[in-house]
């Protein structure tokens, strides 16, 4: 079947122009990503500091023989079973490959027999809307690092619902930036916050709380459940500009593939026409000759 070169000439001029756009995408990608990364990394030491700030407190109000759940609500625990509430960050726009599936995977999996939700990212509405999931509260998703009071309404809508008892616990669920080629989709117990286990191996010398442990922890516990939202959201935000840089990437190289294989089909069918008419021209003279 002969090759048609019109078709092909069409097809190399429309995915190099496909090209074109990954290629820019890819760049503000990059862009984007490494502001993000940066942003992530920068504000992890602070997150453990602050964590460590928090066991501290902790181990002094052990020490004085009071209960930490009876200092504030959100080191409550709660039932085994009850009444769950999952925060789902997802991007809100896609080409960033399998991220907001993995995110939404891991959100549905079932922990107690009632589960809640409340997402930050258009992707991930879409998708619980589509599933017929209780979603009770959506926000808009970040596309650059947002400020802190920008991250205040999650939080506080979280410590609002755990206060009132209306759920359990709170759980939170993102894509953990690991480098620029790798991040891993975590699900992090947010509340209770549980410093237990921090308070086994704290070393931290005894510090002097003014005016006291327990109305220090009061000042702490909400700006700590906000510092752990707003290190979520930039943990997803740097995985998601990491991931669609990938992606972009990866169809700009199957773009060069694709070109390099018209482009061969191309001149192959170019040959095919021109040796077929050489033949034509030969064997036209030899027909006039004999």
């Amino acid at each position: 079947m002969p090759v048609n070169t019109r078709e092909l000439r069409r097809r190399i001029r429309a995915t190099k122009s496909v090209k074109q756009i990954t290629k820019a995408m890819e760049m503000i990608a990059a862009s984007k990503m490494r502001k993000a990364q940066l942003a992530a990394l920068a504000s992890r030491p602070y997150a453990h500091l602050a964590w460590e700030m928090l066991v501290a407190l902790g181990a002094s109000i052990a020490r004085s023989g009071s209960e930490n759940a009876a200092v504030h609500p959100l080191l409550r625990e709660g039932a085994a079973e009850g009444p769950r509430l999952v925060l789902v960050l997802t991007p809100n726009r896609g080409l960033c490959g399998s991220l907001s599936a993995q995110v939404l995977s891991e959100a549905r999996m079932g922990r107690g027999s009632e589960v809640h939700y409340v997402s930050v990212g258009k992707k991930g509405q879409r998708a619980l809307a589509r599933l017929k999931l209780p979603v009770v509260a959506h926000f808009n998703g970040f596309e650059t690092q947002p400020a802190v009071a920008e991250v205040r309404p999650i939080a506080k809508m979280l410590m609002d619902a755990f206060i009132a008892e209306e759920v359990v616990a709170v759980d939170v669920v993102y894509a953990d930036f690991i480098s620029t080629l790798q991040y891993r989709v975590r699900r992090q117990a947010l509340l209770p916050l549980r410093i237990a286990d921090g308070l086994q191996q704290a070393t931290t010398p005894e510090f002097l709380f003014e005016p006291s442990p327990a109305a220090a922890l009061q000042e702490l516990m909400p700006r700590l459940t906000e510092l752990l939202v707003y290190q979520a959201i930039l943990e997803g935000l740097a995985s998601e500009h990491s991931a669609r840089m990938v992606a972009m990437q990866g169809a700009s190289r199957a773009a060069d593939d694709l070109i390099d294989d018209f482009t061969l089909t191309y001149n192959a069918a170019r040959q095919a026409a021109i040796t077929g008419e050489l033949a034509d021209i030969v064997g036209g003279r030899l027909a006039v000759a004999l």
